[in-house]
């Protein structure tokens, strides 16, 4: 077990924003999202957005936690749908999800305004497996597509979609077939949400 900012890089959180998918919970409902945990020297913070469970869960419970994951699929399925309870696990009496390869409890201190900041402090956190990997470019754009797809969602800016189009394409050439997977579902969620 780890304690305290100090440890975060044996976390995986180095300067930078960390994309990580936040585990809350409010009255026995568990969630998960991605969230970009900005580290910037010693300034620890995540920017929050009105409107989510996320940010609901947070600012009633002043903590979140962090789950490090290579897993883009993990990462861009949290992105636009609620998991079901049993991608979850209790890890030291926290939420943890189950693809995770360390974990993170944070603290918040949040600042009311249209976008939340919210400044975080490590309480403690653990690694539970080390995953060793060559770098994958499908990978890193699914990535980058969730965080456009959940933009789209949110503005209705034809930008965002055009370019969830260019990145289908690297992806599907560049990725796995569990990133080809998870694009195809973030695309699908998309069309069937630009019909409503």
């Amino acid at each position: 077990m780890f304690y305290g900012n100090e440890a975060l890089e044996e976390l995986g959180i180095f300067d930078g924003i960390n994309e990580i998918v936040a585990t809350t919970e409010k009255d026995g409902r568990l969630n998960a999202a991605p969230l970009g945990l900005i580290k910037d020297g010693d300034s620890l913070y995540v920017r929050l957005f009105s409107g989510t469970h996320t940010y609901e869960n947070i600012l009633s419970s002043g903590w979140f936690v962090a789950n490090v994951t290579h897993d883009a699929w993990l990462i861009a399925e949290t992105a636009l749908e609620d998991l079901t309870a049993e991608n979850f696990m209790r890890c030291d009496g926290v939420p943890v999800l189950k693809g995770a390869e360390a974990w993170g409890l944070f603290k918040c201190e949040a600042f009311m305004m249209d976008i939340i900041i919210a400044r975080v402090e490590l309480v403690r956190g653990e690694i539970i497996r080390k995953d060793f990997r060559a770098f994958n470019r499908g990978a890193s754009l699914v990535v980058e597509a969730a965080v456009a797809a959940t933009r789209y969602m949110a503005l209705r800016t034809d930008n965002y979609y055009d370019e969830l189009i260019k990145m289908q394409r690297i992806i599907n050439r560049c990725g796995g077939p569990r990133e080809r997977e998870a694009m195809e579902r973030l695309m699908d969620r998309v069309d069937s949400y630009s019909h409503i």
